[in-house]
């Protein structure tokens, strides 16, 4: 299985059917950081069609680690689920169906990597919902936070009245990532 050709297609693909997946930018950067990171334990919050997570996921494999993503979509899941076969990475994935602000308080694992990529709005109540899941010396990557700022504004309100320091990255033309280093 030719994994990269794979993610041509799949990302092509879901640039024909709006699905919105990270940018080859923006998969290239973070997979870099997770490999620095020595990441073994990824949550992502919002796998669309699971582009993403199959990136992370070759990364991941060569560093024996595991992901565990969740996603809110029903089509959109089996479709991940489905991509994750076809990419021969379904072992390395622990895949929730369902509403990521239910899902979390469920789980009982530490992460040292974070990727958080659904529902702008609420990204302030998901970082606190991973917080305490995520080791010490982890990262929680936001996406999209230049596009979609007005969206966040409770975030970096937060993020500021508390002290938390935080670094965006503008990756794409028209948008970036927040990096939160604990």
């Amino acid at each position: 299985m030719d994994r990269s050709n794979f993610l041509k297609e799949l990302k092509q693909y879901g640039q024909k059917n709006d699905i919105p997946n990270i940018s080859e930018e923006n998969a290239l950067f973070l997979k870099k950081l997770i490999q620095e990171n020595k990441t073994k334990k990824l949550l992502e919050i919002g796998s669309a069609n699971g582009y993403s997570t199959i990136q992370f996921a070759d990364t991941l494999e060569k560093m024996d680690g595991k992901i565990t993503s969740i996603e809110f979509s029903q089509i959109a899941y089996e479709e991940a689920a489905e991509n994750f076969e076809a990419a021969q990475v379904f072992h390395l994935i622990t895949q929730y169906f369902g509403d990521a602000r239910e899902i979390l308080p469920l789980l009982d694992e530490t992460y040292d990597f974070v990727f958080i990529d659904w529902l702008k709005k609420e990204s302030l109540n998901f970082l606190h919902l991973v917080w305490d899941k995520t080791q010490a010396w982890g990262i929680i990557v936001i996406d999209d936070v230049i596009k979609f700022r007005h969206k966040m504004e409770d975030l970096y309100t937060y993020l500021d009245t508390q002290s938390i320091s935080y670094e965006i990255i503008q990756i794409d033309s028209d948008d970036g990532i927040m990096i939160i280093k604990k």
